[in-house]
């Protein structure tokens, strides 16, 4: 029986080009077996109702990290210290590694895109797109099939035009004509994209702190995952927590697998 896969996405960064913006955006995906899907859920909501008394909260990145959105969200609306958060907290990452989640972030850097192309995709289309290839990869790799849901994206492009929407018709022009950077064919990717309010969606939320966590690892140590005669790569300490979850290729290289950067300049194999 064909094993199938769900990937759950969130994103961090600002979508824009435009000064004064994060230099980095990211899309990245917590993936899972569909027969494990509810089985997770049910675990990290078991570990919330352990720690808040109830299955129901919302875990987001910006909320843990920010004081006053730590203490309306978490603190005062569920009666807990920060010595409970924190437990929770470590929690956490101590459950997602105890699982087969397989995480894959893409990475674009909006300089870099600025640089090389005339006229730049979107960030969030091209991460969206440089996350996808590595998604079908990793289901022909298994011989399987995929769906992805996204949490649900608001505003509008500067053109105007819904993210959602845009998102939703880029997905779609994948599939018909395969990626216009590498002419991968995304054969193993279902047709439709899904979209999937992340206060609900339990894997979503992974997906969230993977994404932060990710472009917080570029916003540190960007300059070293593209510089030729780096060595060593520094790690932010969140996402060295994660890297075991990442996708991985041969001799634990994640470069490329679980983290896939766009422009790539320098072809470092980071390992984990």
């Amino acid at each position: 029986m064909e094993t199938r896969y769900h990937a759950f996405l969130d994103e961090s960064g600002q979508r824009r080009y435009a000064h004064g913006t994060d230099r980095y955006f990211v899309v990245a995906g917590a993936i899972s077996r569909v027969e494990t899907v509810g089985s997770y859920a049910d675990e990290f909501r078991g570990l919330k109702r352990a720690f808040f008394g109830s299955p129901d909260v919302e875990v987001k990145s910006h909320w843990l990290r920010q004081p006053d959105q730590r203490r309306r969200h978490y603190l005062d609306a569920y009666g807990i210290s920060e010595r409970r958060l924190h437990d929770f907290t470590e929690a956490f990452y101590g459950w997602v590694l105890a699982t087969d989640v397989v995480l894959i972030a893409g990475v674009i850097d909006k300089e870099q895109m600025c640089e090389q192309y005339k006229d730049p995709h979107h960030p969030s289309a091209v991460a969206y797109q440089v996350f996808l290839q590595r998604y079908q990869k990793f289901l022909a790799q298994r011989h399987s099939k995929g769906a992805v849901t996204f949490d649900i994206v608001s505003g509008a492009s500067p053109a105007g035009r819904a993210w959602q929407e845009l998102l939703t018709k880029h997905h779609r022009k994948l599939k018909k004509w395969g990626c216009n950077y590498t002419r991968l064919r995304f054969t193993n990717v279902e047709r439709e994209l899904a979209f999937a309010n992340s206060a609900t969606v339990d894997l979503i939320q992974v997906a969230d702190i993977c994404a932060y966590n990710t472009f917080r690892q570029f916003k540190d140590h960007g300059n070293i995952w593209d510089d030729p005669s780096s060595r060593e790569l520094p790690t932010y300490e969140y996402f060295d927590r994660l890297l075991p979850r990442f996708h991985q290729g041969p001799h634990g290289v994640f470069a490329g697998f679980g983290v896939a950067k766009m422009p790539k300049i320098a072809d470092n194999r980071w390992r984990a």
